[in-house]
């Protein structure tokens, strides 16, 4: 025997919530003849009464009572699995490639994903570090973070965050080896050397008007932040390297700001897109880290 017909249930449910077949019929948006007929269509199908019907009463017999309580507790399950699908499409969904730098994907990124996972499930993540400069195209990615100045094409650039090259060292470092006092004495140290650029390379401090330039001096290279902070942490030397990615080391005092007069140029952290257009992923993503990056 096959289930009674979803509309017929629906009109019976109907009927017992407005207890009557007129106020039912009128919810429904269908005739109070229609209603008597589907009713009777339910009972015949299911072999039993479901309501007793006077000319001026109606109630519910003992089965009608356990059919009505099981029907209207599937109805609503069907109301809410459909208001969940709807839900759904609201909610950003499907694969987010996203790059960014070593250090900064750990210190700013890595963090904050559990929390954003959470609340947007339906996002697949590919998040992929690396201080290389990724071609956005050819490798599929849609967002990308990127340290420093940037320069003129046809991607779509946001800044996110201030930031600036600063001078870094462990305080251990300092108390064995002593703190310089003007640019010049760097020579005197050792450097944590960035090969990951020429920035690296050739050191160039500013301060108010004026400029230094150098070109550090250490005994071990390293091509990318996340190594420059850990040596650093390890009293190696002096770094210098992204206020951002070495924020938090200061902050929990493994680290230290020196000659803290004396900074890169103003640059920035930015986000980068391949295209003007940004899906729903995306920009749920920009705007969750956003949001937490303006309270660190």
């Amino acid at each position: 025997m096959s289930e009674p017909s979803l509309h017929l249930v629906q009109t019976f449910v109907a009927v017992v919530e407005h207890h009557s077949f007129a106020r039912a019929a009128h919810a429904l948006g269908v005739t109070p003849s229609s209603v008597s007929r589907f009713i009777r269509t339910l009972e015949q199908e299911l072999g039993t009464t479901l309501l007793n019907r006077t000319t001026r009463a109606m109630s519910l017999t003992e089965t009608g009572k356990r059919y009505f309580s099981q029907c209207n507790q599937a109805l609503l399950q069907l109301k809410n699995a459909a208001e969940m699908a709807r839900d759904e499409q609201d909610l950003p969904y499907g694969p987010l490639v996203v790059s960014a730098p070593v250090a900064f994907g750990h210190t700013h990124i890595v963090p904050y994903l559990r929390e954003f996972l959470a609340a947007y499930p339906l996002v697949q993540l590919d998040l992929r570090l690396t201080d290389d400069y990724a071609d956005l195209v050819a490798e599929g990615i849609m967002l990308a973070f990127r340290i420093g100045r940037m320069k003129d094409s046809s991607l779509i650039v946001h800044k996110m965050l201030d930031n600036r090259r600063i001078l870094v060292a462990a305080p251990a470092y300092l108390e064995k080896h002593g703190a310089p006092q003007v640019p010049e004495d760097l020579n005197q140290h050792e450097c944590i050397v960035s090969s990951a650029s020429q920035d690296g390379v050739l050191w160039r401090l500013f301060s108010g008007g004026e400029e230094r330039t150098l070109a550090p001096k250490g005994s071990v290279k390293v091509d990318n932040a996340d190594a420059a902070r850990r040596l650093c942490i390890d009293a190696h030397g002096i770094a210098f390297h992204s206020a951002v990615t070495m924020a938090a080391a200061i902050e929990a005092g493994s680290l230290m700001q020196v000659l803290p007069q004396w900074a890169g140029r103003e640059t920035g952290v930015y986000c980068v897109r391949p295209n003007r257009h940004i899906g729903p992923a995306a920009q749920a993503l920009l705007s969750f880290l956003s949001s937490r990056w303006q309270h660190k």
